[in-house]
């Protein structure tokens, strides 16, 4: 196995480990490599240490951290104090319907929705200005982590993208032998290099930042199951056609 390989692994144990126990919420799970897999990846890789390995921004890394800390400090509740790692949302900022989805990239019934209804939506009602859409992560295993991971790390104007591509191919990267190596794949394509790949999974804050977001939607929001909608507030659970997103919205918008 390449050094680049072992490290890949590392960090997916590293995921797993920092993981166990925290995402038991249950809900809607693809089949991916299971958590024993990653380790059993890990075991048979050897050493893993390398020498000379990028190191993250420092500065980078205490203004995430201070931000993560205003938002568990935040009175505004989980739907309306923003991603600390950044709001990834498609749309207008001052649309009027504010639709919150929270979703894991391993999710069969996520992908469904990003390739089927969501470019509905678009066309209906957030391309006219009067609906943005805001993406949260509830990731319920390390691959869907991972993704959750490197979706903060590409380019902000790159990031819906990333996450359209991640959902459309889905079933290409959460199939494969080697689901790491094809979202590294991935993610060079958005334009993170193979250091920027090991850097953004080894840092610890972004995976701070995404359980704080997913501990408050599953405490305070109620989230079980993935994909989950609030609709300026009102839940929506399941992967629902135009049609149900219609009832809610039209009444909004009008």
């Amino acid at each position: 196995m390449s050094q680049q390989n072992k490290i890949i692994a590392a960090l997916v144990a590293v995921l797993v480990i920092a993981l166990i126990g925290f995402f038991a919420v249950g809900g809607n799970q693809a089949e991916t490599p299971s958590a024993q897999q990653a380790d059993a990846s890990v075991a048979a890789s050897g050493d893993t240490a390398a020498t000379g390995e990028p190191q993250a921004d420092d500065g980078a890394d205490s203004d995430i951290a201070a931000a993560i800390e205003a938002a568990q400090n935040s009175n505004a509740g989980a739907l309306d104090t923003p991603n600390p790692l950044g709001e990834i949302m498609m749309g207008r900022a001052d649309a009027p319907v504010t639709i919150v989805e929270y979703s894991s990239l391993t999710c069969p019934h996520c992908g469904a929705f990003h390739r089927d209804t969501l470019p509905k939506l678009k066309a209906e009602y957030i391309d006219s200005g009067k609906v943005k859409i805001l993406f949260r992560p509830f990731p319920f295993d390390p691959y869907a982590t991972a993704g959750a991971m490197l979706a903060q790390c590409v380019a902000p104007k790159a990031r819906v993208g990333f996450l359209d591509v991640l959902f459309k191919r889905q079933m290409q990267w959460i199939q494969s032998e080697e689901p790491m190596e094809q979202l590294q794949g991935l993610a060079r394509q958005a334009g993170l290099s193979e250091a920027d790949f090991v850097v953004c999974l080894k840092d610890e804050n972004l995976l701070n930042g995404i359980r704080y977001m997913q501990k408050a939607a599953a405490e305070e929001l109620g989230v079980r199951s993935t994909p989950t909608f609030f609709i300026n507030g009102e839940k929506l659970q399941g992967n629902m056609p135009l049609a149900e997103f219609d009832k809610r919205i039209k009444p909004l918008i009008n």
